[in-house]
């Protein structure tokens, strides 16, 4: 038994070499090792035993995964010797959920889960028929990193009895602890940032040199998530000219895009979620709105993304800035007075 415990750890942890993926989004995969300690029902006939095994699921929703866990057990017989002089069996448990990651903070996320189990005893015995039944989950989820996380739950599943079954099966509830290191997958898009430079001047000879007139437009300042500010020109037309020849931002090709990080297409943002900085809670308030980057700077960060305040404003904050997308913001509030304990 523990041969094939070291051998699966070892295989298991193998998943963990690689980064090959961000946070999870909808199509995001997680594979993870998971150990278990199985709590059996008396009416088993089982002593509690340490399982060990993996999980594979996929988020079809920012926070809503489906997910699969196998786990392998050599629990001994509570009144052994059992059929053919048996001391212990082989168990397998099969779980199939419908999971829920609730963030609580950065970092911290309650796990509520829901869906099907089964039993599978592989070794001839005298106990119950192998069988399955409704489960449930509840644990926390702890983030290091957009890549890696671990996982600490409780389950349960119950199992009906069924006494017209070759060996009669009772009814039983069994319950469980886990631990376990969870690793995403996705595919993403690379995106290739640069500082919109004017385009290499070509190599010619000229007898008189001759400028060629800039296209017209509206100068336009953007304030960056680097909080640098870059000028740009908005023609009639509407479009948009970068750079000292005044490049349209089309003929630059796709994959590129302005400094810094932003917070448009983020899930957290989306979904309309608080910022957590400092131990404080913001929440958004108003609408988008434009700033200058000299009226600001940047005190921090919330899941990548960096965080500005007036520059003349002093610890604790009450009012946050968040960059949506070059040139817009997001102001984001807290109860200052409840803070300070007025």
């Amino acid at each position: 038994m523990k041969g094939r415990f070291i051998v699966a750890i070892m295989a298991a942890a193998a998943l963990f070499l690689p980064e090959v993926a961000e946070a999870q989004s909808p199509g995001s995969i997680e594979l993870g090792a998971v150990g278990r300690f199985g709590v059996y029902d008396s009416e088993v006939g089982l002593e509690n035993a340490p399982a060990i095994g993996g999980r594979a699921g996929i988020f079809f929703l920012p926070n809503l995964s489906l997910e699969v866990d196998w786990t392998y057990a050599e629990p001994d017989l509570t009144n052994p010797p059992g059929w053919q002089g048996r001391e212990f069996i082989r168990h397998e448990l099969f779980q199939t959920r419908l999971l829920y990651n609730w963030w609580v903070g950065e970092s911290a996320a309650l796990l509520l889960g829901a869906g099907y189990t089964y039993d599978n005893y592989s070794t001839p015995r005298r106990l119950a028929s192998r069988g399955g039944g409704p489960g449930g989950l509840i644990g926390l989820r702890f983030r290091f990193s957009d890549r890696f996380s671990a996982r600490a739950e409780g389950t349960g599943y119950f199992v009906s009895e069924d006494l017209d079954a070759f060996i009669p099966r009772p009814e039983t509830f069994n319950l469980g602890a886990q631990l376990g290191l969870s690793v995403m997958l996705r595919d993403r898009e690379r995106v290739r940032e640069v500082q919109l430079p004017a385009p290499p001047a070509d190599t010619v000879v000229v007898t008189q040199e001759v400028e060629r007139p800039l296209p017209e437009g509206t100068p336009t300042q953007l304030c960056l998530a680097t909080g640098e500010e870059v000028t740009v020109y908005i023609t009639p037309q509407g479009d948009t000219l970068v750079g000292e020849r005044r490049v349209d931002v089309r003929q630059l090709g796709p994959g590129v895009a302005f400094a810094g990080e932003y917070a448009e297409g983020r899930a957290w943002f989306v979904n309309d979620e608080p910022v957590m900085f400092e131990n404080i809670e913001y929440v958004r308030s108003g609408g988008e709105i434009s700033l200058s980057c000299p009226s600001i700077r940047q005190v921090g960060e919330f899941m990548g993304v960096p965080l500005f305040a007036d520059v003349a404003a002093e610890r604790p904050f009450e009012t946050l800035y968040v960059p949506v997308r070059p040139g817009v913001w997001q102001a984001y509030q807290t109860d200052l007075a409840q803070v300070r304990g007025n």
